[in-house]
């Protein structure tokens, strides 16, 4: 990675939709993907509140050592 990239002025962000509660976010977490007859898999992803609903990342529960 350069320095160029980081500190670059991106306006031009990954923007989805979550799975769960069809918000649109811009920044996703992987929570699933489905599988297709042909071609790659189609990703899943949610937006940070609902992504540890999906076991994604620790949740407030977790003891973090």
């Amino acid at each position: 990675m350069t320095r160029e990239a980081l500190l670059n002025d991106s306006s031009e962000s990954f923007r989805t939709f979550c799975v769960r509660c069809g918000r649109e976010t811009a920044a996703p977490v992987v929570v699933g993907t489905v599988e297709r007859a042909s071609g790659p898999p189609a990703v899943q992803y949610a937006c940070p509140q609902d992504a540890v609903k999906y076991g994604a990342g620790p949740s407030p529960d977790d003891l973090v050592t």
